[in-house]
């Protein structure tokens, strides 16, 4: 098979941006697959006579499955064509939501979910890889607050949309309604996107695949049950350490690695993924915490709290998509810095108990939509275009182990503390965010010393 670089597209070509259209709606798609399901479960669990603990796995396997497979799914979007797995992906979408629509028992919605978090894999792989190649420069911090506003579009409507359907025609349409989205999105693609493939040809090698599986399965999985399953959690890590250790030294050795470990030995771009794991594990925990604060201590409704939790997704999608409109006037470390100020501010704001929540819910949502935006451009950034692909597997992995991180260290500091749980856990994460906010300053400090120490004597 002979690979073929990117398809070249002026810089005043619209298709460039027309492709957006159906990887947004891909994005979209799996958001609101990840987020609809919450509101919708009780429905579905009393309908097909389910235990609780297949309602977690109904939830989890498809964040679980996402994570673990991201890193091959890009590495088939190198080889085969990104634009085709990402045309598999979306396929897959409406074929397992029609059969998850139709499902009568736990067994096959937990196998089909587990096929969706492929799906949205390949979809994903192929988003972020065909954005970091297509864009440049600030085109591509714009095509990225783009990915960051359907993202929290579908993170933002998905619990509403979902309790809509459910007490309208029923659960079953949380996973129908997403065949003629996916439909559509498919006949986009194919107008639509270009056809990319790394530039040189991937190596398969199985042990990397086989220990990255472990490592990113192994963690995801400890982290999201590290209360529920402590014992099993802590073997579960401790094989995902030494598998990731093994990993690593492999791909030292490899001449064509499966993952690229030498990116991170670049420190902006460390910072940068650094700061997608702090912002996205203290957004997550917050999301869960304050979800079961309203309940359990102000008496709120599933639905009314999904009201209170809105301002978050919402904010993450707005600020998102205008962050780049920013960089006009500030650099993007400036930007980076006032949005984690931000973000801390309203975490300060939950710590303190004061009300309106839902104005430092807005708050952390706007911080998080521009660090998330800014920080995922400035990846590609300090890679290569043959990068690409590898680069787009590990920020999405990023983001995914942010979730499962912050809401395991900080829902078992909430529970460890006692009554005032809540409280101490949004303070901690506001330390975090403090701590995050503080490295470009003193990093800005330490050259202007640096540039002090080199000046010659008077």
């Amino acid at each position: 098979m002979t690979l073929c670089p990117t398809e070249p597209i002026t810089a005043l070509s619209p298709r460039r941006w027309l492709a957006l259209i159906p990887m947004l709606l891909g994005v979209l798609i799996g958001s609101l697959s990840l987020s609809s399901i919450i509101t919708a479960l009780p429905a579905l669990l009393a309908e097909l006579r389910l235990e609780p603990a297949a309602g977690v796995w109904i939830i989890d396997i498809y964040p679980l499955t996402l994570g673990v497979t991201l890193v091959l799914a890009a590495r088939a979007g190198d080889h085969w064509g990104r634009r085709r797995i990402m045309l598999l992906g979306l396929s897959g979408f409406a074929v397992f939501n029609l059969l998850a629509g139709l499902a009568s028992d736990g067994f096959t919605l937990i196998a089909l979910r587990t096929l969706l978090g492929v799906s949205e894999a390949m979809v994903i792989s192929s988003v972020v890889s065909t954005i970091g190649t297509q864009f440049h420069a600030r085109e591509r911090v714009l095509a990225y607050g783009f990915w960051t506003a359907a993202f929290g579009a579908g993170s933002a409507f998905g619990p509403i949309l979902g309790g809509l359907l459910t007490e309208g025609p029923g659960w079953r349409w949380v996973f129908l309604g997403c065949v003629p989205l996916s439909a559509l999105a498919v006949l986009a693609a194919l107008r639509f996107v270009p056809e990319g493939r790394a530039p040189v040809r991937p190596h398969w090698d199985p042990l990397s695949i086989g220990t990255s599986v472990l490592a990113i399965g192994g963690l995801v999985y400890a982290l999201q049950h590290a209360l529920a399953e402590p014992v099993t959690a802590a073997a579960l890590a401790a094989v995902a350490i030494v598998s990731g250790i093994v990993f690593v030294r492999r791909q030292e050795r490899l001449d064509n690695p499966l993952i690229d470990v030498g990116i991170f030995r670049i420190r902006e771009f460390s910072i940068a993924y650094g700061h997608i794991l702090l912002i996205t594990g203290t957004t997550a925990a917050t999301l869960y915490l304050v979800g079961l604060h309203v309940q359990s201590g102000q008496g709120l409704s599933p639905a009314e709290s999904g009201l209170v939790l809105l301002p978050l997704a919402a904010l993450t999608g707005i600020v998102g998509a205008a962050a780049p409109l920013a960089l006009s006037w500030w650099g993007r470390k400036t930007i980076t810095t006032l949005a984690l100020t931000v973000a801390l501010l309203g975490q300060l704001w939950l710590a303190s108990g004061l009300p309106g929540i839902p104005v430092a819910l807005g708050l952390i949502g706007a911080g998080f939509g521009a660090v998330g935006t800014l920080a995922a451009a400035a990846l590609f950034d300090y890679t290569t275009p043959a990068q690409a692909g590898q680069v787009g597997a590990v920020q999405e992995v990023s983001f995914a182990l942010g979730n499962g991180t912050g809401v395991a260290v900080f829902g078992t500091i909430a529970l460890a503390a006692g009554t005032d749980g809540y409280r101490i856990a949004m303070l901690v994460a506001g330390v975090v965010l403090a701590a995050a906010a503080l490295v470009y300053p003193l990093q800005a400090l330490r050259t202007i010393r640096q540039r002090r120490g080199c000046r010659p004597p008077a």
